[in-house]
């Protein structure tokens, strides 16, 4: 896995072995990106499922300014702080060790920017979070939302706006955006 653009590019990251976590493919990201940015100035990000930290990153050498990542798997953090460090970000990502859940009430009275949602599929949350980041005022206004889950499984929120939906295999990728009502 490869940064695409942005300070770092082709810069390579590491990913865990395995089937714990399912990469975003570059193709994938690539797509997401383009529809999103392509580049980003100032912006606040959350990766609430961070992985390997790849999504975070590619925000951060596209110019977002500073990003949370979180993620309770130990060998997934191992993997984010090495590709953090090898990219000379530390100061620019700030890494949670715990459930997702813990994180969220950690941050109340931040906004986001942007923001990754890229649960297990087995967990089927996506929605509640949603609800919850809005509920909690989470989310700046034009905030994009980048949400994947099982092909199929698509999540309908009002106050959300779905700007691109892509499928790829059995993976889905939606990309919503907030419009804040207050204007």
């Amino acid at each position: 896995m490869r940064i695409i653009a942005g300070k770092h590019r082709s810069r390579v990251l590491k990913t865990l072995e395995g089937m714990q976590t399912r990469p975003m493919m570059d193709r994938m990201k690539e797509s997401v990106f383009n529809t999103i940015g392509p580049y980003f100035e100032e912006d606040e990000v959350l990766d609430l499922f961070g992985g390997s930290g790849a999504l975070t990153l590619e925000s951060i050498s596209r110019g977002a300014k500073h990003s949370y990542i979180v993620d309770i798997n130990p060998s997934a953090i191992k993997i984010i702080e090495q590709n953090v460090k090898s990219l000379n970000e530390e100061d620019h990502v700030t890494i949670f060790s715990m459930d997702y859940k813990l994180a969220l009430k950690r941050l109340v009275g931040k906004q986001f920017d942007l923001i990754f949602l890229d649960p297990p599929y087995r967990l089927a949350i996506v929605n509640d979070i949603l609800q919850e980041l809005m509920e909690k005022n989470m989310l700046k206004d034009s905030c994009f939302i980048v949400c994947q889950y099982v092909k199929g499984n698509a999540t309908i929120v009002q106050d959300l706006s779905l700007i691109k939906n892509y499928c790829y295999g059995n993976s889905e990728v939606a990309i919503y955006q907030y419009h804040s009502k207050e204007k």
